[in-house]
């Protein structure tokens, strides 16, 4: 009996031992085996990634990937996964494989890349790239050369060494244009000021441009200094003088000098008092030719923008601090669109150096270095897409959704980039309309990818939406890249030409927007709709709608008055000869009363300027002698004021304020900020600084030139001028 049990133990020891058993996997990276495969295909996506259980699995995989003629970019047999771009229909080759014993999963490859951190070591006085997601945003991009951003300001010391190596050369060697002193010298050569003690020392101004260049494309990664946010060459464009004064001429002859020179992005961190027509063509001008332009929105804290950042096709810009709250200063209103870091911010200053300081003219430039960055992945995208995108992807820091406090809220750069970083193909250039039995070129452009590596790419076209039928060569390059073909063939009869461009880049594939070419019988060869379009491009980019109309209203007008006033006045002249009597005698005409003929007035006085620094909380001189005509300019030249402190006419004592209303100004917060006045009546105007409570006055002096008594002195000065958007 006993025998007969050891018998039995025995031999069911020995089947256990040789009977049917699960493969023991090697390495504990190995993945369990799993009935289902999961599987996570994106949409075009052909760069897909396995996971399996065991190395036969992987070997039986790797025999299936090469079979389908798709092509291993990426194998490790001893952690069991493989990459491979599909060769067919990526979907049913992840389904054929998922469906093997031992297949984990099967998903589109996602790329990686290093987190880039700058070693600038004044980033730590940087706090608005985190604001704005910079460092996530120079994970896709940093920018590149080939875009241009023209700094529309006092211009900008291109020997800074954290500026010299992004400043735009043209073919002669010139880094801009001067429209101040209408030279090729764009230096921001603002060297002298007055210190906190109020002693004229050298090298201390405030730098206006370079701040803002530095801002936009100080060098980054470079070990010193700060970091621009686009590397991006900076066009030095100066229409501002010494003391942030420029007009609208020079304003409007630097957008459109800035766009004849390749800009792609203008910014301009200044402002005019009010609407102009030739700042506005030149903004249409601008646009019309797919350049992006941004402006600050002003530092009154007042709820109506200055222009240029008040017309609608402009990114007006306001001003943000680091708790994320609208700077007290900041304008805002209806046509604000974003909020951008404006407080405190750290950028490059002339001589080599650097500094702070507050206001929209440094919130503007974080906005220009966005729009840039998305121009540098996709060139092709417009204006109007450049500005819907940045206004979709801010950061709501106020009312949900748009208010006019803070427009859309503050920028984010990740956001914006991101949503322009995948792989697009875009028609670029066609005609409008051609004739019968025509041929015309077209070109498109594919962009998108860390450069990307375009696969192929090609144009359709055809005579139906649905059919086309026609195709071009099929072409390879790096993004981004643009391409044209020439001799495509129009219809001999009216009709219309439908294109659509296809691409692949890294394995994605991407196609344009569908495009049409009308094609119609030429009348007179074409000269009127010639005639049409070149008068077309006349009335709104030369001339200016706003122009246009009035002239139509004046030529108008004219007949109209003609017509008008030459029958009242045959009347007029009727009844004046019927009511005198009939000259029967020479007496029965009356003495006429001679017309006395007045001298005419002495020449106006000549112009002239003086100036007064406000330097800490005082007045630099308090008292100051000017004669009539003078305009007289108060600049903050160093102080960070805190809110609220402005000019204002009258005076104060122990029971309160008594402005006597001539003249006030806005809030003079950040250095740089400046105010203007004309005086063009003799007289002792009064006036003090509000909130820091410090008295001085202007003496106006009666003009040598001038003759007769002299006016009241209790009317205000005859002009008053705001800072523009320091």
């Amino acid at each position: 009996m006993r025998l007969t049990i050891s018998i039995c133990v025995l031999l069911a020891l020995v089947i256990m031992l040789t009977g049917p058993s699960q493969p023991i996997l090697s390495g504990s990276h190995m993945q369990s085996v799993s009935s289902t495969a999961s599987i996570s295909i994106l949409p075009g996506s052909t760069d897909l990634i396995i996971e399996v259980a065991g190395p036969d699995v992987f070997d039986e995989v790797s025999d299936i990937v090469i079979g389908t003629g798709s092509t291993i970019t990426f194998s490790s047999r001893d952690t069991g996964i493989l990459s491979f771009t599909a060769a067919t229909d990526a979907e049913s080759i992840a389904r054929s494989l998922s469906s093997i014993p031992g297949v984990v999963s099967v998903s589109s490859e996602v790329r990686a890349s290093l987190s880039f951190l700058p070693d600038d070591p004044g980033l730590e006085y940087q706090w608005g790239l985190d604001t704005i997601d910079a460092y996530a945003a120079w994970d896709i991009t940093v920018g590149d050369e080939e875009t241009i951003v023209a700094v529309l300001d006092t211009g900008i010391d291109w020997n800074h060494p954290d500026l010299v190596a992004n400043i735009w050369t043209n073919a002669q060697g010139y880094h801009g244009y001067n429209f101040i002193d209408d030279n090729w010298f764009p230096m921001d050569d603002n060297i002298n000021g007055y210190d906190d003690n109020g002693d004229f020392v050298s090298n201390i101004y405030t730098y206006h441009g370079t701040h803002v260049a530095g801002i936009m494309g100080a060098t980054i990664d470079n070990a010193i200094g700060v970091a621009g946010i686009a590397q991006v060459k900076l066009m030095a464009v100066k229409v501002m003088n010494d003391s942030g004064e420029g007009t609208d001429s020079t304003v409007s002859s630097g957008v459109r000098w800035a766009v004849d020179n390749g800009a792609r992005v203008i910014v301009m961190s200044l402002g005019l008092d009010g609407l102009s027509a030739p700042l506005q063509n030149a903004v249409n001008y601008a646009t019309s030719r797919g350049v992006v332009l941004v402006a600050s929105a002003g530092n009154s804290g007042t709820s109506v923008l200055s222009y240029p950042a008040a017309f609608p096709n402009v990114i007006s810009v306001g001003a943000s601090d680091n708790l994320d709250r609208r700077a007290s200063f900041s304008n805002f209103g209806v046509n604000l669109d974003v909020m951008a870091p404006g407080v405190s911010i750290y950028s490059t200053q002339g001589g080599g150096s650097y500094q702070s300081l507050s206001g929209t003219s440094a919130a503007a430039p974080h906005v220009a270095a966005i729009a840039a960055l998305m121009l540098t992945l996709n060139p092709a995208l417009t204006t109007a897409e450049v500005g819907d995108i940045i206004n979709s992807t801010t950061t709501d820091i106020s009312i949900n959704g748009y208010d006019t406090q803070t427009g859309w809220g503050i920028v984010n750069a990740f956001r914006a980039v991101e949503s322009v970083a995948d792989p697009t193909v875009t028609i670029t250039e066609f005609p409008e309309s051609v004739g019968l039995n025509a041929t015309f070129s077209v070109s498109w452009m594919v962009s998108g990818g860390d450069p990307g590596d375009i696969e192929s790419t090609y144009l359709t076209w055809g005579y139906s939406e649905t059919e086309l039928t026609y195709q071009s060569d099929i072409f390879s390059g790096m993004t981004w890249a643009e391409f044209s073909i020439a001799g495509i063939p129009s219809l001999p009869t009216n009709g219309t030409v439908y294109l659509k461009a296809y691409a692949v880049v890294d394995g994605f594939e991407c196609e344009s927007d569908l495009e049409a070419v009308i094609v119609t019988e030429s009348i007179g060869d074409n000269l009127f709709m010639q005639f049409f379009t070149d008068l077309q491009n006349f009335i709104f980019n030369d001339l200016g709608l706003i122009n246009f109309l009035l002239l139509m209203c004046v030529l108008i007008a004219i007949p109209v008055i003609v017509v008008v006033a030459r029958p009242k006045k045959r009347k007029v002249q009727a009844q004046t000869i019927a009511t005198v009597p009939a000259p029967g005698r020479l007496e029965h005409y009356q003495p006429v009363t001679g017309v006395h003929h007045l001298p005419p007035p002495p020449p106006p006085p000549p112009r002239f300027e003086a100036y007064v620094d406000i330097v800490g909380n005082n007045i630099v001189p308090e008292v100051v002698k000017v004669v009539e005509g003078t305009k007289v300019v108060w600049v903050n030249r160093t102080w960070a004021a805190p809110p609220g402190v402005g000019i204002r006419s009258g005076t104060f004592d122990t029971s309160g304020e008594h402005p006597d209303g001539l003249f006030q100004s806005g809030l003079l917060i950040a250095p740089g900020d400046y105010w203007s006045c004309t005086f063009h009546r003799s007289g002792v105007y009064q006036y003090y600084l509000t909130s820091v409570w410090f008295k001085a006055k202007i003496i106006v002096e009666p003009h040598k030139g001038s003759n007769g008594p002299q006016p009241s002195t209790s009317s205000a000065p005859a002009t008053q001028k705001r800072s523009p958007g320091s």
